[in-house]
């Protein structure tokens, strides 16, 4: 069985941040929570210094995110929280 990625871009387009809740577009804010290779590439759980957890899978064409959970209760949107 194969499965295609379609959800959204591989990559992340210039000038976008990597977070979406805290705007952050610093890779050294993310902490890898795991990561395990599977039939379509390598997923990588990680953990944004805000607290949002994300999984991406990145394969040959780049990296592509997949899941974003909620900000921790408590903290809102947005830079300087």
């Amino acid at each position: 069985m194969t499965q295609t990625l379609t959800a959204a871009p591989a990559y992340a387009p210039p000038g976008k941040p990597l977070c979406g809740h805290c705007g952050t577009d610093r890779h050294d804010d993310f902490r890898i929570l795991s990561r395990h290779r599977t039939s379509v590439g390598t997923t990588v759980w990680i953990r944004c210094s805000c607290g949002t957890p994300q999984v991406r899978v990145a394969t040959g064409a780049g990296i592509q995110l997949v899941a974003r959970g909620r900000l921790p209760q408590g903290r809102g949107p947005g830079p300087g929280r």
